[in-house]
């Protein structure tokens, strides 16, 4: 599933309700919890359907409508349906809310550098599903080409000296983002994403590596050629001097 199949699932998606129990539906919606861009769609979508189930909870069926029911005998030709106070009350909640959208605060983007690293570190920690499981690193490498994801990406000489356990082809803002996993002992790993810089807003410019504390994972980013690099793992000391960087 592609974020446009996602879309067109989660377009008939009711926060709240059953429609979250579909298997489709809950496809779609890790692929948003993974993509920022169709989870920002999602979250505005969410948002909208809460809103319209509030505008139309508040619209109240007038008191003496039961009893006028019950009382009847006859049959009563029925009103046009715009004549109804009921529907007149809910085009009106309608005609407000669509006044009220072009004002509504607007979502920051979140298409910094710093948003995209928080995203893979935030990946990296829940323990993302590897779409393969491999040791082989040629094979990876024609495994992500082939899903249009970075493969011509320098594997730093302290990362050779693990064992390679496999990766994913991930997508950030509709850019292809590569997944390498690593085993860096005591069930711990360490993750490399690659993504051509082209791809980001504010890429860092310099080859040399720069640290940064992220949630409870160290990162070291850098950018040397086409592409630019985040890897991430459990803070330890001399992570760049151990791992080649």
């Amino acid at each position: 599933m592609n974020p446009q199949q996602a879309k067109e699932v989660l377009l008939l998606y009711r926060p709240g309700t059953a429609d979250a129990e579909d298997p489709l539906v809950q496809q779609a919606i890790e692929l948003a919890q993974r993509d920022l861009e169709l989870g920002r769609w999602f979250q505005n979508h969410c948002h909208f359907q809460e809103v319209m189930r509030a505008k139309f909870r508040e619209i109240e069926a007038p008191a003496h409508l039961k009893a006028a029911l019950i009382a009847q005998r006859k049959i009563v030709p029925l009103e046009p349906w715009w004549r109804n106070p009921i529907w007149l009350t809910a085009a009106a909640a309608m005609f407000l809310l669509l006044l009220w959208l072009p004002f509504r605060p607007r979502l920051a983007v979140p298409d910094h550098f710093a948003n995209y690293r928080e995203m893979m570190v935030s990946i990296a920690l829940k323990n993302y599903r590897m779409d393969w499981t491999t040791n082989d690193q040629h094979g990876l490498r024609q495994l992500l080409a082939a899903k249009g994801a970075p493969a011509n990406y320098d594997v730093p000489r302290g990362l050779e000296q693990l064992k390679l356990t496999g990766g994913a082809a991930l997508t950030w803002r509709n850019h292809p983002v590569s997944m390498v996993c690593f085993d860096r002992g005591n069930k711990q790993m360490l993750f490399l994403f690659v993504m051509p810089r082209a791809g980001l807003k504010d890429p860092p410019d310099s080859p040399e590596p720069e640290l940064t504390k992220v949630s409870s994972y160290l990162t070291a980013t850098w950018t040397r050629g086409e592409n630019t690099y985040v890897l991430a793992g459990p803070a330890e000391q001399d992570f760049l001097k151990k791992y080649g960087l």
